[in-house]
């Protein structure tokens, strides 16, 4: 019940970060510079989580639970950049918490319904 608005959610938060990131260093002489791969890894591991909760379907509840924690985790990670003057201070936290949390949450959601399918 919480999964599909924590998807949709999460997305949207990963696209507009993209969508800025892309437009905060476009040039017209140089538009596919190393820049934009680290912005399609960035949107990759951001939109991750996203991608399980829309489409690997219905989850018991107990994980039902604990989706909306991706939106807020990726939100308050987005936030953190642009409220931290410092280049450590904001990029260290989405390096050292919020991707590995990403990873973790998408492998999670998706292992727990393989799990389920081998039992049954």
């Amino acid at each position: 019940m919480l999964a599909r608005p924590a998807g949709y959610a999460g997305a949207t938060i990963a696209a507009l970060w993209a969508a800025r990131q892309v437009g905060r260093f476009y040039s017209f002489t140089e538009p596919l510079g190393p820049e934009l791969m680290n912005v399609a890894r960035n949107l990759g591991i951001s939109i991750l989580p996203a991608l399980v909760l829309l489409l690997a379907g219905p989850f018991r509840m107990w994980f039902d639970r604990f989706a909306p924690l991706y939106p807020l985790m990726l939100g308050a990670g987005v936030l953190n950049i642009y409220v931290q003057d410092d280049a450590l201070a904001a990029g260290l936290p989405m390096i050292v918490l919020v991707y590995p949390f990403l990873v973790i949450f998408a492998l999670l959601y998706l292992l727990r319904g393989r799990v389920s399918e081998m039992r049954g």
